[in-house]
C-alpha cells in the first residue's frame, strides 16, 4: 500500500509521552520508494547521589595587642571544635580535610576608596568529602549551632553528585530505543502499515540534574537522568 502525502506531519497524542516516549515531527518521508517515521524515545531516572561535599570556613579576628601566634592557637582551637561536633555528627574523621590556616587582612574604604581601617584575621577552611551524602544535612544544625561558642561557621553547599552514570547508561538507551519503537508502532498502526528495522539512530546527550526537595516527590541528594534517542524507522506495507 502505497502512504498518502496527506499523512505527512501525523503525531502521536499526549498519552504516549506519559508512558516514557513520545513523537517529533513523526512524518512519512517519501525517499527512493521507500517510506519511514522518525520518532523520539525518552528514558528517565530518578537516582540517589553517591557522592556530596560542602564546605566550613571562620574566621578569628586579631585583636590589638594580639599576636598572630595567640590567634593562631585560638583558630586551632575553634577548628578542633568543629571536627569534634563533625564527629558527633557521624562524619568520619577520614572525610574531613583541613586547609592551613592563613592570614588575611579586610580593608574598609570610605566611598572616595580612601582607606578608613584595616581588620587582620585569621581564615579556617574545612572540606568535608562523604561517599554517604545523607550525613551531611544533619550536621548542619550542630555546626551553625556552634556561633553560641563564638565560632561563626559559614556554610557552602552540600553539594550532591551523581557518578554512576556509565553502569545506567547501557539500560537507559535500550529503553528509549524500546519506547521509540512502540511510538513507531503506534504511528505505522494509524497509519495502516508495519515498522520495520532502524534506518538510521541518534542518541541525545545524557542530562543530569539534582532535584530540590518537594515535599511527597523527592528529597534532597536525588538526581534526575535523562536520555533521549531519534531514530528513523523503516515502514512497510
Amino acid at each position: 500500500m502505497r502512504i498518502g502525502l496527506p499523512l505527512m506531519g501525523l503525531f502521536i497524542g499526549a498519552g504516549l509521552a506519559a508512558g516514557g516516549y513520545f513523537v517529533s515531527d513523526t512524518m512519512l518521508k517519501p525517499r527512493l520508494g521507500v517510506n519511514t517515521a522518525t520518532v523520539k524515545g525518552l528514558s528517565e531516572r530518578i537516582v540517589p547521589s553517591d557522592h556530596a561535599f560542602m564546605t566550613l570556613v571562620f574566621r578569628v579576628n586579631l585583636a590589638e595587642e594580639q599576636s598572630i601566634a595567640q590567634v593562631f592557637e585560638t583558630a586551632e582551637r575553634h577548628r578542633a571544635t568543629l571536627g569534634a561536633t563533625l564527629e558527633q555528627a557521624g562524619i568520619e574523621p577520614a572525610e574531613i580535610a583541613h586547609q592551613p590556616l592563613r592570614v588575611e587582612t579586610e580593608i574598609q574604604r570610605d566611598r572616595d576608596g580612601i582607606e578608613v581601617g584595616r581588620q587582620d584575621y585569621v581564615l579556617a577552611a574545612s572540606t568535608v568529602a562523604t561517599k554517604t551524602p545523607q550525613k551531611l544535612d544533619p550536621a548542619l544544625g550542630p555546626i551553625l549551632a556552634l556561633a553560641t561558642q563564638g565560632i561563626r561557621v559559614r556554610v557552602d553547599g552540600p553539594i550532591y553528585e551523581f557518578s554512576g552514570l556509565n553502569e545506567i547508561k547501557p539500560d537507559m538507551l535500550r529503553e528509549a530505543t524500546e519506547n521509540a519503537r512502540i511510538a513507531a508502532n503506534e504511528f505505522a498502526a494509524d497509519a495502516g502499515v508495519q515498522v520495520g528495522g532502524i534506518q538510521l539512530a541518534t542518541q541525545g546527550g545524557f542530562q543530569v540534574r539534582a532535584l530540590a526537595a518537594r515535599p511527597g516527590i523527592v528529597d534532597p541528594g536525588q538526581h534526575e537522568v535523562r536520555v533521549v534517542t531519534t531514530i528513523t524507522f523503516y515502514l512497510e506495507n
